[in-house]
């Protein structure tokens, strides 16, 4: 897995979080608009974390932009198995290698004990 940058959204508690994980990982973090047109041009792939397949209109709509015009998108169910959640995440990563990432989720995700040790879990 060879992320450069990480995407997030601007002033919201899910990217600050997402922040602080980047910054273990010394990994770029660059906060952007959701609402944003060049996403396209700086993104390679969308992960929109939720749980229980609760996902906000706004994360909604940016992965369906961004997949729709070939971003390859990816969904964590932070309520699944953490083995094969984590499995399933780093196969994605590992065929699709995307450097410059974007990372959704709603902040109530963060308070999610299990978010934080999916992405304790992770290796970079």
């Amino acid at each position: 897995m060879t992320i450069q940058t990480v995407y997030v959204i601007d002033n919201n508690a899910f990217g600050k979080s997402i922040e602080e994980w980047t910054d273990s990982k010394r990994i770029e973090a660059v906060t952007v608009e959701q609402k944003n047109n060049e996403l396209l041009e700086h993104v390679d792939a969308v992960v929109v974390f939720h749980e229980n397949h609760t996902f906000s209109k706004e994360d909604e709509e940016t992965h369906t932009f961004l997949t729709e015009n070939n971003k390859p998108g990816y969904k964590v169910d932070i309520n699944g198995t953490l083995a094969a959640t984590k499995s399933n995440f780093t196969m994605w990563l590992e065929r699709n290698r995307p450097k410059n990432l974007l990372i959704l989720g709603k902040p109530a995700v963060v308070k999610n004990e299990n978010f934080k040790r999916f992405l304790e879990s992770i290796d970079q």
